[in-house]
């Protein structure tokens, strides 16, 4: 009954297009839409956006009218959620310890507010091209196209930032409007896409940008490297130009039009299919300019890398980037062969619970005050005092504390390939709010005494429950220690605080082969140029920290320096 009643006020609507309408419905007409976005709450920017949102959907499910009004109305609402936009990518970006909940409820809201505008613009564009005669907005589809194509390149990076496939036919999507472009002969028109936007760019600089997004991504970003990177594109769009012929001597790169993957490398190019070909020999060049004058002292700003960009980051960013924009021959090898491989293995994450397996397989050999002998904190206590103090067997315990042996910590991995750098396996991730490029590892094979240290390099989410990972295994086999700092805080023995206010904090100690020396901490404890005790480590002298090494979410490898007595 409700399905025959729902019919017939659907047939109704058709004969009176104001049935069932509010009077106040922002897609009415572009001045209701201006007011109702006035109407919303000024200060929360989720709610807004959600809000915008649900009209969107509206907007793309309820109606197949392409008339110049409703365009407006599309238009206005996109523009007006860019700020809203922005700043949940802000949130987003600048919380990578959010819970999976909350990132996977803010990482919807953006992602669906690109789906429904790249739907609303693409439904118009396709709509032009269907029609014979003139359309009455026929004068700004080289601006919605435009807008649909960034809105698909946002799509493909906002699943990049998650590490998913592109799925939804989003490539073939994008290559249908760039050839829509291309056929009409505006895809090399300079346009101004927002108000806001600082330089005009066209729907062929818009496509490449997309691409050039998607050559450097190999698994192996970070979201934040992957928001930077696509801000620095937009500086470098004149060194591009795609080419419907291939030139053997200067092109690199080419994309199918009819195939829904992203651009390859130029091998054997099937010159039937639509291809296009372009070169990054200049682009390369402008790389290696700017890392040339970041290395004398430029300020990355001064370079277009845009502000708050640190020169660190920059530098490794751009090694990157000039390892994945490389021509065929000079292209980034991979440093080990891989063999196909069962192998079974613990694996634990972070700093902490790669200190407590550690303290676990080392504590038969270093049981204090009660077992084998003193260390150099109980040797002092009894110097001084005839017996070991409580605030000693308090930090004692920071160190030493048993760990348990079968610790809930601790998950048993397959591996399904091996080389000597690192491991590659394919694991159930849908409880792993952890598992992120970056990450610090514990390793140790079900037959090993020892661990080693590993770092997920590589990161492809295959669905919600499965994640490929790759996991590069540094040499060195990691010691526990324990670091103090050496500022006097309070009551000293023999220069050794006993004050507590400086409790010692676990780390890790690396010696390469070449004997230098690095420490894994916990980056609040870091501080550049600080002096620090080392216990645990034999014939220690107190040591410096020094320059980063690498650093991610959690910790910090730092190298360190002997510091004269």
């Amino acid at each position: 009954m409700n399905s025959l009643a729902n019919k017939f006020a659907s047939q109704l609507a058709r004969f009176s297009p104001s049935f069932g309408k509010r009077i106040d419905d922002p897609l009415t007409n572009i001045r209701v839409a201006t007011r109702w976005l006035e109407s919303l709450p000024v200060g929360d920017a989720f709610k807004c956006q959600q809000a915008i949102l649900g009209e969107l959907k509206r907007f793309n499910e309820n109606s197949t009218q392409y008339t110049k009004d409703r365009l407006a109305v599309l238009m206005l609402l996109d523009e007006k959620s860019r700020d809203l936009q922005d700043t949940l990518v802000r949130q987003y970006l600048r919380n990578p310890r959010m819970s999976r909940p909350v990132e996977s409820r803010l990482w919807h809201a953006v992602y669906g507010l690109y789906w429904e505008i790249a739907r609303g613009y693409h439904a118009f564009v396709l709509h032009f091209t269907c029609t014979a005669g003139r359309s009455p907005h026929e004068s700004r589809i080289p601006l919605i196209t435009l807008r649909a194509i960034r809105a698909f390149g946002l799509l493909l990076k906002w699943r990049t930032i998650r590490y998913q496939p592109a799925g939804e036919k989003l490539w073939l999507r994008l290559h249908n409007l760039y050839r829509i472009a291309a056929s009409e002969g505006f895809h090399r028109q300079s346009l101004q896409a927002y108000a806001e936007d600082v330089a005009d760019c066209s729907c062929e600089t818009a496509y490449l940008h997309i691409l050039m997004l998607n050559l450097a991504n190999s698994g192996t970003l970070y979201p934040r490297q992957l928001d930077l990177l696509d801000r620095w594109l937009c500086g470098w769009h004149g060194m591009m130009r795609l080419d419907s012929r291939l030139d053997t001597q200067i092109h690199n790169f080419v994309i199918d039009l009819s195939s829904d993957r992203g651009p390859r490398r130029v091998r054997k190019p099937d010159t039937d299919k639509p291809l296009y070909f372009w070169a990054t020999a200049d682009l390369l060049q402008k790389l290696q300019e700017i890392q040339i004058a970041l290395r004398e002292g430029s300020a990355p700003a001064q370079l277009g890398l845009t502000e708050n960009t640190r020169t660190g980051e920059s530098l490794e960013l751009l090694d990157h980037l000039q390892r994945q924009w490389s021509s065929l021959a000079t292209r980034e090898q991979r440093r080990a062969p891989r063999e196909s491989v069962k192998r079974l293995v613990d694996v634990v994450h972070g700093l902490g619970a790669i200190v407590n397996q550690i303290k676990a397989a080392e504590a038969p050999a270093s049981v204090s005050p009660y077992g084998t002998g003193f260390n150099y904190s109980e040797v002092d206590d009894v110097q001084v005092y005839g017996f070991i103090t409580d605030r000693t067997r308090e930090r004692i315990s920071h160190m030493q504390a048993p760990a348990i042996p079968n610790s809930p910590d601790a998950e048993r991995w397959v591996m399904q390939d091996e080389s000597t750098c690192g491991y590659g396996a394919t694991v159930e991730s849908s409880d792993k709010d952890w598992l992120r490029v970056g990450a610090l590892i514990g390793i140790k094979s079900h037959d090993a005494a020892t661990w080693q240290l590993g770092i997920v390099r590589r990161l492809s989410r295959l669905s919600d429950d499965t994640s490929s990972v790759g996991i590069e295994t540094l040499a060195e086999t990691p010691a526990l220690v324990m670091l103090n700092d050496t500022t006097p805080a309070g009551y000293t023995v023999n220069g050794l605080d006993n004050s507590g206010a400086s409790l010692p904090h676990s780390s890790l100690w690396l010696t390469d082969s070449a004997g230098t020396d690095s420490v894994i901490i916990d980056p609040v404890h870091f501080t550049p140029g600080k002096v620090v005790q080392i216990h645990g480590a034999p014939e220690r002298k107190p040591v410096a920290l020094g320059s980063p090494i690498e650093r991610s979410e959690g910790w910090i490898r730092v190298a360190v320096e002997p510091v004269n007595s």
